[in-house]
């Protein structure tokens, strides 16, 4: 099995005018207009059976409605298990976050993403750890952006050094006995947390500095072909194979293309299996 974790689809009626507007901010085409049905059509043919559909509030307003749409995807055809896993929103704004959890919670949404970038806000603002820790009471996946943008930015908000003083943050208050998070059966929860881009789009040096070893997940979207493959191979290995998710990024990036990248790196079967597949598998409760 194939797991994609980080792809990118919008509704039909907007999804070209957020292609375009996405295109001009990165400055680089994409693969496809950005529709579920293209997503769908590159899956098959790159022989991908899941793909996580990345969703992102640039504002509070958008975050009902977005929550909703996603939601939908999990409804679609009659393929078991569904090809498509859609992941929510909150925006740092949204005031009504535990409601809306909760509703996610409900509607069966399996995780959120953040974009510090594009939300404007740092991961380890005090702010924000409220938000994580309702987060992880229900169980969901949190997802960061991380590093600079394709278009080089001024301003990187979501650097893996601030990324590991929020993770050590949110396991200190884990394991306080005044940060009381629990599931169902009234037993103590962990954060599950992925980081995208290997960690730190182009600041792999901090990556390495600061959260190789932590207990959270590396996704590899847009790294192939942006960091050469030997050291690829040192992150994850330094890393741990069994916390490393195949991801592509598309429609910025080739699903196929990147399979293939996962294929030739100097690594064993198992662990190619394990990246392009096992890891997420467990991690989306699919085994």
């Amino acid at each position: 099995m194939i797991i994609d974790i980080h792809t990118h689809a919008f509704p039909d009626k907007v999804a070209a005018k957020a292609m375009e507007t996405l295109e001009a901010m990165y400055g680089v085409k994409a693969s496809s207009d950005g529709t579920v049905d293209a997503l769908l059509a590159e899956m098959g043919e790159s022989g991908v059976d899941i793909s996580v559909v990345l969703a992102v509030s640039t504002a509070s307003r958008q975050v009902v409605s977005i929550n909703t749409w996603v939601s939908g995807l999990y409804q679609l055809g009659d393929a078991s298990p569904n090809p498509l896993i859609g992941f929510g929103t909150i925006h740092p704004q949204f005031e009504g976050y535990r409601d809306e959890i909760q509703r996610m919670k409900e509607l069966g949404i399996k995780g959120v993403k953040f974009q510090p970038s594009f939300q404007e806000f740092y991961p380890d603002d005090e702010r924000m750890f409220p938000v994580y820790e309702e987060l992880i009471k229900a169980g969901l996946i949190i997802l960061f952006h991380a590093g600079d943008e394709i278009k080089p930015v001024e301003n990187i908000y979501s650097t893996p050094e601030r990324l590991a003083r929020m993770f050590d943050t949110m396991q200190g208050e884990i394991n306080s006995c005044d940060y009381r998070v629990h599931t169902e059966n009234n037993r103590r929860s962990t954060a599950k947390i992925v980081i995208a881009h290997l960690g730190g789009y182009r600041m792999w040096d901090q990556v390495e500095e600061h959260l190789i070893g932590r207990d959270l997940y590396f996704g590899t979207s847009y790294v192939f072909g942006h960091l050469d493959s030997a050291r690829a191979v040192r992150i994850t290995r330094s890393h741990g194979i069994d916390r490393i998710l195949f991801g592509s990024d598309f429609p910025f990036s080739q699903q196929q293309k990147d399979i293939q990248a996962v294929l030739d790196l100097d690594i064993t079967q198992e662990e190619r299996e394990r990246i392009l597949g096992g890891n997420a598998a467990l991690l989306l409760g699919l085994l």
